[in-house]
């Protein structure tokens, strides 16, 4: 990986971090609040959450994945490791492998989402295909603007990252807990 990208790395996982810890609990509760949206079939670029990294056919498609680098640092806040290249962030169980949640990078405006929603495509073009039942989180203060949209069924969350015009990054993951949503369903 070249210094540039990871610094860019970093402000998009800084991004998706501060929203996380800003508002944890309120984009949680907006979460199990809103309407069900199916995205059983959905995507990127052909690789799905559940998926593990140490499948052949992953291994196939994504060349260059590595650990990152700061692992370590998180190694007993969190059971899940790191894995990235050029055009993704992976957050991927570290002991089963599996694929808990993937982002696109800042510099990938080719990857797309199962119904082509990719970086720079119009927020509205979003709503048009995925619907209305969203969830949204806004920091004026740091430029965040997020719409995500929760499969209630399946629990998996996708979340579109805009300027309030375009898309500028996209993550599918699991929405709640495994654990927890498994013993609750």
């Amino acid at each position: 990986m070249t210094l540039k990208h990871i610094l860019l790395f970093c402000s998009f996982t800084w991004l998706l971090f501060f929203a996380a810890a800003c508002s944890k609990q309120m984009v949680e509760e907006a979460k199990k609040e809103v309407a069900s949206t199916d995205l059983t079939d959905e995507h990127i670029d052909d690789m799905k959450v559940g998926m593990f990294i140490t499948d052949e056919a992953f291994l196939k498609q994504n060349r260059a994945v590595e650990l990152y680098p700061e692992n370590e640092h998180y190694a007993d806040q969190r059971n899940y490791d790191q894995y990235w290249n050029e055009d993704f962030i992976w957050s991927v169980d570290r002991h089963t492998k599996e694929i808990l949640q993937i982002s696109i990078l800042e510099e990938n405006d080719m990857s797309a989402s199962s119904k082509g929603i990719k970086r720079g495509s119009p927020i509205e073009d979003v709503i048009t295909h995925y619907g209305e039942n969203y969830y949204t989180y806004e920091d004026r203060e740091q430029s965040i603007f997020m719409i995500g949209y929760v499969d209630h069924q399946n629990n998996l969350d996708l979340s579109f990252i805009h300027d309030e015009e375009n898309v500028t990054g996209i993550s599918l993951g699991y929405a709640f807990d495994r654990m927890k949503w498994e013993t609750e369903k």
